[in-house]
């Protein structure tokens, strides 16, 4: 029996049998996710808050690659954060190119997504890096084959389409060179069309093809976090954090922070005064001569 209080929802849960890829709370998280906000916190606050938890920042700018509801939600509540789509509105293809974003985000999200970016991968990853600003930083999850290798599985893709044919899918690419190439046996998760897997990749080659982007560091979680339900196991995605330089807030972030935290103890100090006068309360100084009512201090 495994517990855990998810770190997106706030709900304690008790999991029998767990597993690290299918949902185990009732928000729809499972354990790349968790991890996956994890980080997310660790990096903005130097502190794992739940989700619930963090501080309402509009000037905390991030961007999502089609994040899950039920942390894309929250995200948006806490920042002014825009999920993106590749196949609906709000649209986005990490491979084109964006000029007029670009420095734009303190972060941008990317869960299982990098394995089904049409190739070349570097190109993807310098307009990841080219989104963000000087202090941004990729959180990400990406499945690492454990024989640590990138390998691309569609190198000479250019103009291609999916097509059923004989009752599978296959994939159609004319290559630069005009020539025509027909691929069967085609993987996809929980999908078809954009889930297509266009690569397996591995953490020293990912790291790799991160540093050639323009980030500046790289670091894997690995170990496991269990009060938030975080336990790997060999089918959970790699979580990471590509960082363009250490994360600082800016100035309008850090005012924004002061202004909370001044609105908090002005609260806690309207509170501590109305419960001094609550004590000093004649029919709570009778009860307590009967033994009841609240006690006061």
């Amino acid at each position: 029996m495994a517990s855990f209080t998810c770190n997106i929802c706030g709900t304690y849960n008790e999991v029998e049998h767990f597993a690290t890829e299918p949902a185990s709370c009732g928000c729809g998280s499972n354990v790349r996710l968790r991890a996956l906000v994890h980080l997310i916190s660790m990096e903005l606050f130097g502190v794992s808050f739940p989700l619930p938890d963090f501080p309402r920042l509009q000037a905390i700018a991030g961007l999502g690659m089609t994040d899950k509801e039920c942390y894309s939600a929250a995200l948006a509540r806490k920042f002014d954060y825009t999920n993106t789509y590749y196949d609906r509105d709000p649209r986005l293809d990490i491979a084109e190119r964006h000029p007029q974003a670009y420095g734009a985000y303190d972060f941008i999200v990317s869960a299982d997504v990098l394995e089904h970016i049409a190739p070349p991968l570097d190109r993807a990853l310098e307009e990841t890096c080219l989104l963000l600003k000087p202090h941004g930083f990729l959180a990400a999850t990406v499945y690492c084959d454990p024989g640590d290798e990138l390998r691309e599985h569609f190198p000479g893709l250019h103009e291609y389409r999916i097509v059923p044919l004989g009752g599978s899918p296959v994939l159609i690419n004319r290559r630069r060179d005009g020539t025509v190439e027909i691929t069967g046996d085609l993987k996809f998760h929980g999908g078809s069309g954009a889930t297509l897997e266009m690569r397996d990749l591995g953490i020293a080659g990912l790291e790799a093809a991160l540093l050639r982007a323009g980030f500046q560091e790289v670091s894997f979680l690995t170990d496991d976090i269990p009060e938030i339900g975080v336990f790997f196991d060999h089918d959970v995605s790699q979580p990471l954090i590509a960082r363009k330089e250490p994360f600082i807030l800016g100035g309008n972030a850090r005012r924004e922070l002061i202004n909370l935290w001044r609105s908090e103890r002005q609260q806690a100090a309207g509170l501590e005064a109305r419960m001094r006068l609550a004590a000093q309360s004649r029919w709570l100084r009778l009860g307590r001569l009967f033994g009841a009512g609240p006690k006061l201090t």
